[in-house]
């Protein structure tokens, strides 16, 4: 009989270290963030019912407080917390309170859940220190959790799109497995960037937190595609007072390129502008403030235009040469950097020129038909962060819209001559007609005026007749 009772305690083990649970010894940890929702799976197996099951959480002075019983939610914010079909307990809306440990019980076993929150604050540095410090790390309800135990547990840093922070600007530092700081040299563009911490477990990713930054008279850097539309916000405000420049000069809606200032299309009513086509003339430092003190300023941008154009290139335009080009608000930045992807490496690429505040780089495609070629993409690249990327598409000629409409073109030159041919042949009956109506006319005229000739003659002889027979009748008398 203890024969037997090991092996169901070993088979018991086993199991949970298969489905990925653990007992109450060595809980599953599991990780979130503030205002997620999270599923806590019971590990107890064989469970036919959920309604001897009951949750519990770890409270003061080591003691618990229950959550769920007999299906049924119990604690004071009952509403966050739902028993799921397969027992696991669901919690929605986290709050840093909820990072504790959880229990899941069935008369004597159980299963334990560790609940941990991800975490980034920011220290508070000297005014005039030019330096931000933000901390990443795993939290409980009783403040950071250091991990001690949790080799395997690790934080690493990255940019908005996930590249790993790196540069001279930067510095890192990893207390322990679950606390890290990421120590930044501030610059005015840091205004509004969003910073990515990630903490992993045997190298997959658990969690994942952002921090966006404000710099203290800064500005928020803005990369955008020509031919797009952008929008910059004013900040929370909607007063009919508030004006925008672009490089000092004021902006208005009838404003064009031919008299210095650029064409903004309209101002919305929380006083955000609107720029739609985008063009390389509409890079520069953007700054809404009040129209009567310039010196309230409340957002300031820069923006920097990125465009791909293509050109055939040799003799007889076999060849074709792309061209990305960077077109920077002020001066290019040295960490700023173009790239082609895609089928780029068909062709061959020219170094980086910077000429008037312009970056470009070319790609030169030697191959007459541009059908081999897939989707090529420029990209800009700050601090080895993708920042802004635009395609450029191989068009077939096949399909050019001249190709596409040629078909079109035909069956409007052909509708267009059966029209007239139809035309022309209603305009010659009807010059026809009236000329057969006419000396129809003329014949019955004619026939008229012959019958009054007749019937005059006719009356002339009767008359004659006449006037012979009183003459012969008055010779008679005589």
């Amino acid at each position: 009989m203890d024969s037997l009772s090991l092996l169901v305690i070993c088979l018991f083990y086993l199991t949970q270290a298969a489905s990925g649970h653990h007992p109450t010894g060595n809980p599953l940890l599991m990780v979130a963030v503030e205002g997620d929702n999270v599923t806590l799976p019971c590990g107890i197996p064989s469970v036919k019912t959920c309604s001897s099951i009951s949750w519990d959480m770890s409270a003061e002075f080591n003691l618990t407080d229950e959550i769920i019983k007999k299906e049924k939610p119990t604690a004071p914010s009952s509403h966050r917390y739902r028993l799921l079909k397969d027992c696991s307990l669901q919690i929605t809306q986290l709050v840093l309170n909820d990072a504790r440990l959880y229990t899941c019980k069935s008369g004597t076993l159980k299963s334990s859940v560790s609940l941990r929150i991800l975490c980034i604050t920011e220290r508070s540095l000297p005014a005039n220190d030019k330096k931000m410090e933000l901390h990443c790390y795993l939290s409980t309800n009783k403040g950071a959790d250091p991990c001690f135990n949790r080799k395997e547990l690790h934080i690493n840093w990255s940019s908005e799109d996930d590249t790993p922070i790196n540069g001279s600007r930067f510095v890192i530092e990893h207390p322990h497995n679950c606390f890290s700081k990421l120590i930044i040299d501030t610059k005015s563009t840091d205004h509004h960037k969003k910073w990515r911490c990630h903490l992993t477990q045997n190298d997959l990713v658990k969690a994942t937190i952002s921090y966006t930054t404000t710099v203290e008279d800064g500005l928020e850097e803005v990369f955008a595609t020509v031919g797009e539309s952008v929008l910059l916000t004013c900040g929370n405000t909607s007063s009919p007072d508030m004006k925008w420049t672009l490089r000092e000069k004021q902006l208005r809606d009838a404003s064009s390129p031919d008299n210095g200032q650029i064409k903004a299309s309209h101002v919305n009513q929380d006083s955000s502008l609107v720029i739609s086509r985008l063009s390389s003339l509409h890079a520069g430092d953007y700054q809404c403030s009040h129209s009567t003190d310039k010196k309230d300023v409340l957002n300031k941008f820069r923006l920097h235009t990125l465009d791909v154009t293509a050109m055939p290139a040799g003799l007889r335009g076999e060849n074709l040469t792309l061209t990305c080009a960077l077109t920077c608000a002020t001066e290019c930045e040295k960490d700023f950097e173009l790239t082609w992807s895609g089928s780029a490496h068909k062709g061959w690429q020219s170094e980086l020129m910077n000429i008037n505040n312009t970056l470009i780089k070319k790609l030169f495609l030697p191959e007459s038909s541009v059908r081999s070629y897939e989707d090529i993409t420029c990209s800009v690249h700050r601090e080895g962060a993708r920042v802004a990327s635009k395609k450029w598409r191989a068009v077939d000629p096949l399909q050019t819209p001249a190709w596409v409409g040629l078909p079109l073109v035909i069956l409007i030159v052909a509708g267009g001559l059966y029209i007239y041919t139809k035309r022309k042949r209603n305009k010659d009956a009807a010059n026809d007609q009236p000329s057969t109506e006419m000396t129809h006319v003329y014949e019955v005229v004619q026939d008229d005026r012959n019958e009054e000739q007749q019937q005059q003659q006719h009356l002339k002889r009767e008359a004659a007749t006449a006037t012979t027979s009183f003459y012969d009748l008055l010779q008679a008398v005589n």
